[in-house]
């Protein structure tokens, strides 16, 4: 293969990395008859003035009772007048690597989720007066009360105890006939789209079968879906999510100074005197791991972003989590998966150099024939084909297995760049977290030599130009990974090492 299919190759993937880590930004009503409800209270409450205003184009309260409980994965502060979290720190995952604050998914209260209740085209936030909290074995219950209008509105939120997210419950009575619209309202104040952040919660949903994160300037016209399974807010490595299983549900997302609001409508009904309206839902607050996303709902696993390649990239992670249960150590799963990698395209790589070798074999003739024919490039390319057919090479034998190896690449550098596994994970020495940059460049600087000497050792075309532009490669992706996470320049580096290996075994079996 000459050299300028692989640069076109190695730039390909280049663009593929650059553009994805820049620019891609993934992608039941029943009337019945009922019991008064009750407004009894156990708990008791803390009065306390929100230091953290709550962002709402509708009446807030003045004062905010919370309350607090815990789990085995959460420590939750409650927001009675809202009827949800205020704050929910995830306790087996950290704010910083060298901090012992648990991350808190509602982001220190940029986050704020509360309930609306619509008729006759006006919006009316539900305060909620009362709310009391029953513990189980198994789950915790917490049940809210308010009155908005003469709706008489009783939620309730099951909450297990050893898993992220869980039901919730809104049973709506009037006391009067109407026609009425519920709907939840999740705001983000002070929001940036920056996809490098890792605390950089963006809207986010799923309808029919496609998951999105639209875009700032899409935000901006205002943004409608119907048949909305979730809609919530997500980030890198973690998400706050409601689920609406029947799919009848719609979903706004829009900004409006400097605040993306995502308003999902939950249910239109009208209810006559006496009746309720009822309507279930789930929810999920907690780290986009597969394992734990797949407990509430199988689809939440679209919010992981695996690319174009997802297909390719779930069993590798699968392979690198198989790994870790016996090494303990995420860098030695990633070691180990590359050279798996490795001996499995194998025979393809060997096939590659093999057919480089026999094409710098025919450099000189080639040369004579680019003089030859300098003038005509049909007959220059005629003259070639033939020279290649008496040799018995195939220029595209050197392309073709590094073109079927690409996919694989990128599969593995979406799951690398996703996986909350890494997040934090130690390898040894100064590589503290694998999610992130190496802090004295030590493994780019790496890559980048290891990269160079592969360039060194691939046979030359005798272009003096291209040559040049090969050589500008290394240093170009050195500078490009020095921010990259360090997983992912650990799996590039150890894979340079191997190629080396392999091309020096190649050069030394082949027969010259």
């Amino acid at each position: 293969m000459e050299k300028r299919q692989i640069a076109f190759i190695v730039i390909s993937i280049l663009f593929l990395i650059f553009w994805d880590y820049f620019f891609v930004r993934r992608y039941s009503v029943n009337n019945v008859s009922s019991p008064k409800f009750s407004n009894n209270t156990s708990n008791k409450q803390e009065k306390n003035i929100s230091t953290n205003p709550v962002p709402s184009s509708l009446t807030m309260p003045e004062t905010y009772t919370l309350k607090t409980l815990d789990t085995q994965i959460y420590h939750a502060v409650i927001s009675q007048e809202n009827g949800f979290f205020k704050r929910l720190d995830l306790k087996r995952y950290k704010k910083t690597l060298n901090s012992e604050v648990p991350i808190d998914v509602f982001r220190e209260g940029k986050i704020d989720c509360f309930d609306v209740i619509e008729e006759n085209g006006k919006e009316m936030r539900v305060i909620y007066r009362s709310s009391e909290i029953k513990e189980f074995d198994n789950h915790i219950i917490i049940n809210f009360y308010g009155n908005v209008n003469d709706v008489e509105v009783l939620k309730t939120i099951q909450l297990s105890k050893d898993s992220y997210g869980g039901n919730i419950k809104y049973i709506l009575k009037s006391q009067m006939e109407r026609a009425i619209k519920l709907k939840t309202v999740m705001q983000l104040s002070g929001t940036v789209f920056d996809s490098s952040v890792e605390a950089n919660p963006q809207p986010a949903f799923f309808y029919n079968t496609t998951f999105e994160m639209p875009s700032e300037k899409n935000l901006k016209k205002g943004y409608v879906r119907e048949n909305l399974l979730y809609a919530g807010y997500a980030e890198k490595y973690f998400g706050i999510f409601l689920l609406d299983e029947t799919k009848k549900s719609k979903a706004e997302g829009y900004i409006h100074n400097s605040m993306t609001t995502v308003k999902t409508i939950l249910s239109e009904a009208s209810l006559r005197t006496g009746l309720i309206l009822e309507k279930e839902i789930k929810f999920y607050a907690g780290p986009k791991y597969e394992k734990e996303l797949t407990k509430i709902n199988r689809k939440l696993v679209a919010s992981i972003d695996y690319g174009w390649f997802h297909f390719i990239s779930k069993p590798l992670l699968m392979i690198m989590n198989f790994f870790n249960k016996f090494t303990n150590n995420y860098g030695v799963s990633i070691i180990l998966l590359t050279i798996l990698i490795k001996l499995v395209f194998f025979p393809l790589s060997h096939k590659s150099y093999k057919s480089m070798k026999e094409l710098q074999k025919l450099q000189p003739k080639m040369e004579e024939l680019r003089k030859k024919f300098a003038n005509d490039r049909e007959a220059l390319n005629r003259e070639m084909m033939l020279l290649y057919r008496r040799h018995g090479v195939n220029p595209l034998s050197g392309c073709l297995p590094i073109l079927i190896q690409i996919p694989f690449f990128i599969a593995l550098y979406q799951a690398l760049m996703h996986a909350i596994e890494l997040r934090h994970a130690p390898f040894f020495g100064w590589i503290k977290d694998l999610s992130s940059y190496d802090p004295f460049y030590i493994t780019p600087i790496l890559m980048g030599i290891t990269m160079l000497i592969q360039q060194i050792m691939t046979p030359s075309t005798g272009d003096p130009t291209q040559k040049k532009v090969m050589y500008i490669l290394p240093v170009v992706f050195t500078f490009m990974f020095l921010k990259f996470p360090s997983g992912l320049v650990l799996y590039w580096l150890v894979n340079n090492i191997f190629s080396i290996l392999q091309q020096m075994y190649t050069l030394k079996t082949q027969k010259t």
